[in-house]
């Protein structure tokens, strides 16, 4: 398994999307826009503390999520008792092929070490026809590179073509004192390289939803398993 970088934080990203919860809204209201009621299995890669494993269960889902990181799953198991949730590494899932009906992840491309073998898992996982939806930081505005600037346009710096983690000491785009310097670190995908890891999905909708600032922050996207 890859490195839980979550591990000892839990109690304080749970404080973090308390704070900065009315930006993490417009996020939920683009998932449940994109994923849309169901009662299938739907699958939550990177589920975190459970905050959107939450929100697609109220949806009708039997949502299962997944989680490298013991301490976020202590979160998300007071938060949904009963929820199967699972220690294990999203790049490599316990699971058989097509045995999902849709699945979802948010906010984990800054955070997945190898965020193209997630979303192959999430394909083979998915059953033919079945839906995928990814909702997170926008890759052009937000990032390692991208200052967020006062009046709401960001402040880019070079780099962005440098993929992979950066250390937040070494990136502009890390706000003094915020989440990414908890952290200490933060993963940069280019544009390109984000959307190429979606490769074998079909494009059903894409989102930038608005939030106020001149830029958006905020990236949501809907694919399909092709079927046979």
């Amino acid at each position: 398994m890859g490195r839980a970088h979550y591990d000892g934080l839990a109690d304080d990203y749970a404080a973090f999307l308390g704070e900065q919860s009315p930006y993490y809204e417009i996020a939920a209201d683009a998932l449940r826009r994109l994923l849309g009621p169901g009662q299938g299995r739907c699958l939550d890669l990177g589920c975190g503390g459970g905050h959107f494993t939450a929100l697609a269960a109220g949806l009708g889902w039997q949502v299962t999520g997944v989680e490298l990181s013991r301490d976020q799953l202590r979160h998300a198991r007071a938060r949904l008792p009963g929820a199967e949730l699972l220690h294990a590494d999203v790049a490599s899932l316990p699971f058989a092929a097509a045995s999902f009906d849709a699945a979802f992840s948010t906010f984990t491309h800054t955070d997945f070490d190898d965020f193209a073998a997630a979303v192959g898992e999430a394909r083979r996982v998915l059953r033919p026809g079945g839906r995928l939806v990814y909702v997170g930081n926008h890759p052009c505005f937000v990032g390692a590179t991208q200052e967020h600037g006062r009046d709401g346009c960001p402040i880019l710096h070079p780099g962005y073509r440098r993929a992979g983690r950066w250390s937040a000491a070494d990136a502009p785009g890390a706000t003094p004192g915020g989440w990414r310097v908890r952290v200490g670190s933060f993963v940069h995908l280019p544009l390109a390289q984000f959307l190429e890891a979606f490769a074998g999905l079909a494009l059903v909708a894409c989102e930038e939803p608005a939030d106020g600032s001149e830029y958006p922050k905020t990236i949501a996207l809907a694919w399909e398993k092709p079927r046979a």
